[in-house]
């Protein structure tokens, strides 16, 4: 498949260049060495505030701070010290992978694998040209915190919120070692592909 070439190229260049969540580096490598299988965007969980100009404005949205693994207080503190214009928000989301799959036979075996580890919003996003499957779970926070640069809640309740979403990533980050595992037992039922081996040589 040329777009899996392409594809499995930027994902070694963007590993090169550190683009991509360290814990789910050898995930991404086992799922795209799959025959029949190659992932697009995908992000190992991640917790931060955000900056949004209006509800619902993603693109004009701004990270004031954005990390993979748990949040401290002060690193929040020091991204509420930078907000400015717009909504403020705390956002805690879990791991989630575009997984393409060549046939509707293979799509079906990733959906049903998602599931069975225990990311219950494992969709089906896109059926015409390619299978796409989002692999998601349920473990999304979004908290209300200010708004143009302004802070309207104390210190207690940033540290609880805080607590609330480390514990949902957490949570969610503990489901990949089962999802690996998953996907370890797709190969060997589909085999390994030749173009994985040839490119990663």
């Amino acid at each position: 498949m040329k777009a899996k070439r392409e594809a499995l190229l930027g994902l070694l260049r963007a590993i090169e260049e550190g683009k991509v969540d360290e814990d789910i580096i050898y995930l991404l490598l086992l799922i795209n060495s799959i025959k029949g299988v190659y992932t697009t965007s995908s992000c190992s969980g991640r917790i931060g505030i955000i900056e949004e100009p209006a509800l619902g404005a993603k693109p004009l949205s701004r990270w004031l701070v954005k990390v993979h693994r748990p949040l401290t207080f002060e690193e929040a503190k020091e991204a509420l010290m930078r907000a400015e214009r717009g909504l403020i928000f705390l956002k805690s989301q879990p791991p989630i992978f575009h997984v393409v799959s060549e046939n509707l036979e293979i799509a079906k075996k990733v959906h049903a694998l998602g599931l069975a580890s225990g990311f219950k919003y494992t969709t089906f996003k896109a059926i015409s040209s390619r299978y796409l499957v989002e692999i998601n779970g349920t473990e999304y926070l979004t908290v209300p915190l200010g708004r143009d640069g302004k802070v309207f809640v104390d210190d207690e309740y940033l540290l609880f919120a805080l607590e609330v979403g480390n514990e949902m990533l957490r949570r969610s980050k503990e489901r990949l070692p089962r999802l690996e595992e998953n996907f370890r037992k797709l190969k060997e039922e589909l085999g390994e592909d030749e173009l994985f081996r040839k490119l990663t040589r």
